[in-house]
């Protein structure tokens, strides 16, 4: 009988691993894609063969190449497949992925590969047919976009492997991104001229596609974004539709409020300031008339935080001349300090005591947590003796901050989904989001060097810091913008004026899609909306909108961090069937039959 047990239970764990194998396709992915190799001189242009193989496993990523690779390849590989995981919702964490890349390049090196293997990534977890007499080249960026491809114009121009490839030269498709890459976005980073010679190119994008089609006979597609990539390869349609975004009428209220407050408080500070006939210079009275006619604008087509945005803006500039004016003394400014310091502390252990179970308490908490350790970065920066004219900024800013914390206190009262949000889930999405922004942050050193990233590494030591203080919340949303600047850095490569307002509408529509998605499972992320809104009105400015629109991307799809608070009371209609079910029956079927027959041998 024991024997028959025995027999029985190891035949249905074996049905079960077998099951699990079943599961995961043992074909070999493979997907061609351009290469340069560094010749004497300069750079030569080759093909090269992209592999993927899938196993059971936790999302590990392992990269092999033939010949040895730079280091950017490899960051850029785990880079590319969690986009492509993280793009179309797949469930990556079951597989460990290996990929291959053989190529005739002495050296491999470049993120533009990102986009290939993002597409294979993507077809094999979905295990898709798809014609692999297409070659593909570009960077990936966040959000699924697309980017330049990073390579001298020249190695593809003389690339004789391609040339000489009759599938490619005349079945194939080079999908790319905009290919003139002479200049970049400088905006606050100020990003070099000469970031790389890699990254640069002389023909501008007509001449390339001409060039490619009259001289190579190669049919050349320039895609945006991952889902015309997917759809090139495998001639289906993915993420179609148009995400409308509907506004939580909970925030439209609560931000509604928010920017009244604001606002109000610039017309009384102008009021006062008017009364007692403080002088204003004629280009901060400018400055200030162009912030009011921003919030006002906002205000009128519904955007709420972007009005506060720039009544809070104004708030700053009216008080630091109220204060320098009025002519505070020291001890006053040690008394304003630190009542200032002991309501924010009084605040923090409020917001410390309430309840966080849904994404959008969650990021309450987060901005309030913030905006009160601004208030106290002020208050150390006061005390380490700042001049009396640096002490008139330093408590405007500190005051109007401390009033921004409190307003957005209100929003933990909307309502929504509920997650658990404890304080060792919010250690783990710290430390994930810190590895996160490690990654992008190593990534950017490689091209500009870490001397330029100064504001980035900064981010990431407060990060830390907060992480080791045991607040995780105030970790979580610096490390978040820690990475954002950096994919804000990573997808200005290349870009340049012709081509920036079309990646910009590719980079709002990602956003859009993002807070859509969440917004249909009953979450509605109010920072991310809240930097969407922002980004959209500072168009004007396009390294800013990128970084806002990057911000939106992080700040809108935190919920993978938590798991979804379960009701464990499941209707039947809504229970589907899954493939594995049918292999752990048949083991437990196959077991029984199995103990049956020794029994009745015995």
């Amino acid at each position: 009988m024991k024997k028959s047990v025995f027999l029985g239970l190891f035949m249905f764990i074996f049905i079960l691993q077998v099951s699990n194998a079943a599961a995961i396709s043992e074909h070999t992915y493979q997907l061609k894609l351009l290469a340069v190799q560094e010749v004497e001189g300069g750079y030569q242009g080759s093909d090269a063969d992209l592999y993927l193989e899938l196993t059971p496993g936790s999302g590990r990523v392992f990269l092999e190449t033939y010949p040895l690779t730079k280091l950017d390849t490899q960051i850029s590989t785990r880079f590319a497949k969690d986009i492509a995981c993280n793009h179309f919702n797949l469930d990556c964490n079951k597989y460990d992925f290996f990929y291959t890349i053989k190529a005739k390049s002495s050296i491999i090196g470049g993120p533009s590969a990102g986009a290939a293997i993002s597409a294979l990534t993507a077809i094999a977890v979905m295990d898709l047919d798809y014609d692999q007499n297409i070659a593909v080249t570009g960077t990936i960026n966040s959000g699924g976009i697309v980017g330049p491809i990073d390579s001298n114009d020249e190695g593809y121009e003389n690339n004789s492997s391609i040339t000489g490839n009759e599938s490619i030269k005349k079945n194939g498709y080079i999908k790319k991104g905009p290919l003139d890459n002479s200049s970049k976005i400088g905006g606050s980073y100020d990003i070099p001229s000469n970031i790389s010679s890699n990254i640069s190119s002389r023909m501008n994008q007509t001449n390339i596609l001409a060039h490619y089609q009259e001289n190579l006979s190669l049919e050349v597609v320039e895609v945006i974004d991952l889902d015309e990539v997917l759809f090139h390869l495998t001639g289906k349609e993915f993420n179609g539709e148009v995400h409308e975004i509907e506004v939580n009428h909970e925030y439209s209220t609560i931000m509604g409020h928010l920017q009244e407050l604001l606002c109000d408080r610039t017309l009384k500070l102008t009021e006062e300031l008017e009364s007692e006939h403080f002088i204003l210079n004629e280009s901060l009275l400018r400055d200030i008339k162009a912030k009011e006619e921003a919030a006002q604008n906002s205000t009128l087509q519904g955007d709420y935080y972007s009005a506060a945005s720039f009544c809070f803006g104004n708030n700053i500039n009216l008080k630091t001349i109220y204060y320098r004016q009025k002519k505070v003394g020291r001890p006053s400014y040690e008394r304003l300090f630190r009542e200032l310091e002991q309501k924010s502390l009084a605040l923090e252990r409020e917001v410390d005591a309430l309840a966080i179970d849904t994404i959008s308490s969650l990021q309450a908490y987060m901005v309030v947590k913030e905006r009160l350790s601004d208030v106290k970065e002020q208050v150390q920066k006061f005390r380490n003796n700042a001049t009396l004219e640096e002490s008139a900024e330093l408590l405007a800013y500190s005051e109007e901050r401390y009033f921004s914390a409190l307003s957005w206190k209100a929003f933990f009262a909307m309502n929504g989904k509920k997650f658990v949000v404890d304080q060792e889930r919010l250690k783990n999405s710290c430390v994930q989001k810190i590895s996160e922004a490690e990654e992008r942050y190593q990534y950017v050193g490689l091209f500009l060097g870490e001397g330029n990233l100064f504001r980035i590494r900064e981010k990431m030591r407060s990060a830390k810091e907060a992480l080791d203080a045991n607040e995780p919340a105030l970790c979580l949303i610096t490390a978040s913008q820690a990475k954002a600047d950096a994919n804000a850095i990573l997808s200005s490569f290349g870009l340049v004026d012709e081509n920036l307002d079309k990646f910009l509408d590719s980079k709002k529509k990602a956003v859009e899609r993002v807070i859509y998605d969440n917004n249909k499972e009953g979450i509605f992320p109010i920072l991310g909306y809240s930097y969407y809104q922002y980004g959209n009105s500072l168009r004007e400015e396009k390294f800013n909108t990128l970084v806002y629109f990057e911000y939106a991307l992080e700040m809108s799809d935190l919920s993978m961090y938590f798991p979804e608070e379960k009701n464990y009371f499941v209707r039947v209609e809504e229970f589907n069937f899954d493939e594995k079910w049918a292999y752990l029956l048949a083991g437990f079927l196959l077991g029984l039959v199995v103990m049956w027959v020794v029994r009745k041998k015995k």
